[in-house]
């Protein structure tokens, strides 16, 4: 079978306005109704929801302050709520939450960030609140789930990072990247046969701050917000090496795939000046569930 060749990146991109009137901008996902989804929509702790070419209103309430989003493939929002120190799911059509875990060998989160999946469902998390690189007290964790959605057991993964944020899994499922917000640093690790985490490196040491949510495109780079440089770099992960880096905003948070553009999170530097903007990449995303 022919390998399809990886295209070049753009030489440049322009950020063309989506949505704007967030409390802080972060988590966007598109979710299997087409519709992008992301929180703090007009005020904080709301999921904000809106439909391309239409409307934007307030979708659900999160009882907390959700930070980061994915989309499973039964179509249910997985929501880090920091606010809330736990992890929960929301039903796509009631809109209710269940919460997936609040503890973990008897005591509370610090205050969840980010979410990712892999290719069975299963979900990880960063939980960073609190921690920093003079104190290194944050931690990653998997949820276990069965194949019809059940939530399994919970585990630690590694621990003593230095507010641990984005995370994403591979397209071969072998290997997590993690962004290390209070080191500048995207750490990577290998998934052993057990779904454990091994081999903790450093792939690249940024020289400036910092590093926030992450995603792959279908080529397997991984694409990067860059928080307070204002950018979404790119990375070659089989060389541990930037390949772009794109001038976005103001406070790039996160980022996620809709058909062949990338749909940005800036949070902007005031009260309710946070947005999302589309780069027109003209390449597809990674989504392992799908």
């Amino acid at each position: 079978m022919a390998t399809i060749p990886t295209p070049p990146l753009p030489s440049r991109l322009n950020p063309v306005p989506v949505v704007d009137g967030i409390a802080f901008a972060e988590g966007p996902i598109f979710g299997r109704d087409g519709a992008l989804y992301f929180v703090n929509y007009l005020r904080l702790g709301t999921l904000g929801r809106h439909v391309l070419g239409a409307a934007t209103t307030v979708w659900a309430e999160t009882n907390g302050q959700a930070n980061g989003l994915k989309c499973d493939a039964a179509g249910r929002l997985v929501v880090a709520d920091f606010g809330g120190k736990r992890v929960t799911r929301f039903d796509p059509t009631t809109r209710k939450f269940e919460v997936l875990t609040d503890s973990f060998g008897g005591q509370p989160y610090r205050g969840p960030n980010d979410v990712c999946l892999d290719q069975a469902g299963n979900i990880y998390f960063s939980d960073p609140t609190g921690s920093s690189q003079e104190e290194p007290i944050g931690a990653v964790y998997r949820i276990s789930m069965a194949p019809d959605g059940t939530p399994g057991g919970v585990v630690r993964l590694d621990d003593g990072l230095a507010f641990p944020n984005g995370l994403a899994v591979h397209l071969d499922g072998r290997r997590l990247y993690l962004a290390e917000t209070g080191t500048d640093r995207l750490l990577a690790y290998d998934i052993d046969s057990t779904g454990r985490l091994t081999n903790r490196r450093t792939a690249v040491q940024f020289d400036t701050p910092s590093l926030d949510g992450m995603c792959f495109d279908e080529h397997a780079r991984l694409w990067i917000a860059r928080w307070v440089n204002g950018s979404v770099d790119v990375v070659d992960v089989d060389a541990d090496r930037v390949l772009a880096s794109y001038p976005i905003g103001d406070r790039v948070t996160n980022l996620c795939w809709g058909g062949t553009s990338l749909y940005v999170t800036d949070a902007g530097t005031g009260a309710g000046s946070g947005k999302v903007v589309r780069l027109n990449v003209g390449i597809g995303g990674y989504d392992p569930v799908a």
